[in-house]
């Protein structure tokens, strides 16, 4: 009996190991290729982490028809946070040659791993797998991980980022050193897609009842603040100015089609930087906004690239959205994302040159949790998981002829 136990625990192990290799293995094989011969433009962040090895916050090195740059007192800047440059510089320190999409699809392959730690404690392992293979393969981090363009990076980062410092929080909410470490990758997050800071909510809220555990965690985040700070600084020699105000003056001013209101009403004077009135548009885009049809006929449709609703895209995704919110991590869940969605709605585009709706992976972890609760594997869940596959892997495609 006693040598079947160690037997058996060895077994345990070995099949908690061999599961997320799988993931990973299995990604990361997809992801490389399906884009065989990725196209590599618009690649900011390889320029500025190739920058910051040389101690400057400047790219002279970006080619003068990226967007998204700013010319100020002669030299060129992104308005990027910088952790996802920063993730680069060690890959580039192995290959001096390495691209953005190469690390790209290495982290979104990570995140898909990452995915099944995180699920696996609120469901079994069969559920948890079948979660991470839709995050992979039945969501916008399918198109974003693969493609590895600047805004599709700067979201594959922030998810490798907040789902270590989920992970931290839920599986060593008690142990105070590993709460920094949360805070930390929380801060390195933030430092990747802004909006993010506001789930901090989620965090208090989580660690509610231990007023030292809620310290712990804001010691490591606090981080953000000097690190932002310091870098608008060097940049623009003010601590508040991050550069986007001067991003979007240069949209606004242009004939760019670069939202689905200025596609609709080309004459449509600009919305404000952050505007209320955008939030009817980013939910029509978020929810159901159609592929294009030509002719009516569905065969010969292909993807808006101003966005596609999840009724399309991951119409699995759903059943995070559907009321009521009983439990207890539901509605903590909820106050993670919410505040993150109502940013992300009021910005004054709603992402473009886009499969699906990219701005829905600033939250959508905390649906994927509330997924890992309420997921069981019915007839009618799993149909809808399978659909999410199979459009996904159509708008991958497409993206990839379509030149995006």
């Amino acid at each position: 009996m006693k040598y079947f136990k160690i037997i058996n625990e060895l077994f345990h192990k070995f099949i908690f190991l061999l599961i997320p290799i799988f993931i990973f293995t299995g990604s990361f094989l997809v992801y490389k290729n399906i884009y065989p011969e990725p196209r590599n433009w618009y690649d900011h962040y390889l320029h500025l982490a190739r920058s910051l090895t040389q101690k400057r916050v400047d790219v002279p090195t970006l080619p003068s028809f990226y967007h998204d740059k700013i010319e100020f007192k002669g030299k060129t800047y992104i308005p990027f946070p910088p952790a996802p440059a920063m993730v680069l510089i060690p890959f580039m320190y192995l290959d001096r040659n390495v691209t953005q999409q190469q690390v790209s699809i290495i982290i979104g392959a990570l995140n898909a791993t990452l995915i099944y730690f995180l699920a696996k404690k609120y469901t079994s392992d069969l559920n948890a797998v079948l979660l991470s293979i839709f995050f992979a393969f039945g969501t916008v981090a399918f198109w974003t991980s693969v493609v590895g363009t600047t805004w599709n990076f700067a979201h594959t980062v922030a998810n490798f980022f907040l789902l270590l410092s989920l992970i931290c929080l839920v599986y060593f909410e008690k142990k105070y050193l590993m709460l920094v470490l949360s805070g930390i990758l929380f801060a390195a997050a933030a430092l990747s897609r802004m909006p993010i800071l506001l789930s901090g909510l989620f965090f208090v809220s989580y660690l509610s009842k231990n007023k030292g555990a809620i310290l712990a965690f804001l010691i490591g985040a606090v981080v953000f603040i000097p690190i932002t700070f310091y870098y608008n600084f060097l940049r623009f020699g003010s601590v508040f100015d991050t550069g986007y105000t001067r991003v979007y003056q240069s949209y606004a001013s242009s004939n760019l089609g670069y939202s689905i209101q200025k596609m609709w009403n080309p004459d449509m004077k600009s919305l404000n930087y952050f505007d209320v009135r955008a939030i009817p548009y980013h939910l029509y885009t978020m929810l159901v906004m159609p592929p294009e049809i030509k002719d009516l006929n569905i065969f010969r449709s292909k993807p808006s690239p101003f966005g596609m609703g999840i009724i399309f895209t991951s119409p699995f995704l759903l059943l995070a959205l559907i009321p009521p919110f009983k439990k207890k991590l539901e509605k903590i869940s909820l106050l993670g994302a919410l505040p993150v969605a109502l940013l992300v709605f009021s910005h004054y585009a709603q992402g473009w040159v886009q499969f699906g709706y990219r701005f829905i992976l600033d939250f959508i972890l905390f649906l994927m949790m509330i997924l890992a609760i309420r997921f069981k594997a019915t007839y009618v869940s799993m149909t809808l998981l399978l659909i999410s596959i199979t459009v996904n892997y159509w708008g991958v495609l497409w993206g990839i002829k379509l030149g995006w």
